[in-house]
């Protein structure tokens, strides 16, 4: 009997973990809904970190992307307010500089199961919604909110994770800002290689 009871209150307790969990994405989601109603000006009046905001159709990705080279990982776990968030918002790598031409920028999201941030990423496994949504936007804000809205195409995604600092695998978060098209060329042929030894997606 008392075993029973002390799994009964231990399944309740996950249970209320798990929802105060799907609770608190739910909210972030509907609060960043709420955002993609300013203009892009108002956003950037709001809050000054804002970078861009990126776009994927058929997912949920609709979200800004934040900035700040001083603290890189600020918004690791806070929204868009400066709030502490569990999935935080999405951002860009530090050494991502937008005033810089460059092939590339870095930008980090969570993984989060309940299906919101980046998440939906793990769509592209499919080649049919490869095929389906091969582009996606993103909009860069400067300041004042001035804003520009470019697309661009999906050229490859792929699993990976943050290897031993002496190791010789690919290490994509290396290159967070490309300016040189040979430096460009060499890391694409680098990712070919990589992907072609890893669990690739289409």
């Amino acid at each position: 009997m008392i075993v029973l009871l002390i799994s009964i209150i231990v399944f309740l307790g996950a249970a209320a973990v798990l929802l105060d969990y799907l609770l608190t994405g739910v909210k972030a989601q509907n609060a960043f809904k709420e955002l993609g109603g300013n203009t892009y000006a108002e956003l950037w009046e709001e809050n000054n970190d804002i970078v861009g905001w990126i776009t994927v159709d058929g997912t949920n990705i609709d979200y800004p992307v934040m900035q700040t080279k001083d603290d890189p990982e600020y918004y690791l776990r806070r929204d868009f307010e400066r709030e502490y968030s569990v999935s935080g918002t999405p951002f860009m790598d530090a050494d991502s500089d937008m005033e810089t031409p460059s092939s590339n920028w870095l930008i980090y999201g969570h993984n989060i199961k309940s299906g919101i941030m980046f998440h939906d990423l793990l769509k592209y496994k499919d080649e049919d919604f490869y095929n389906e949504h091969s582009t996606f936007t993103f909009v860069t804000i400067k300041d004042g909110g001035e804003s520009e809205e470019n697309t661009y195409e999906v050229i490859a995604a792929a699993y990976s994770e943050i290897y031993p600092t002496d190791s010789t695998e690919f290490k994509y978060y290396k290159y967070a800002s490309i300016t040189s098209e040979v430096v460009f060329t060499n890391t694409l042929e680098a990712s070919r290689t990589y992907r072609s030894t890893t669990r690739e997606f289409p």
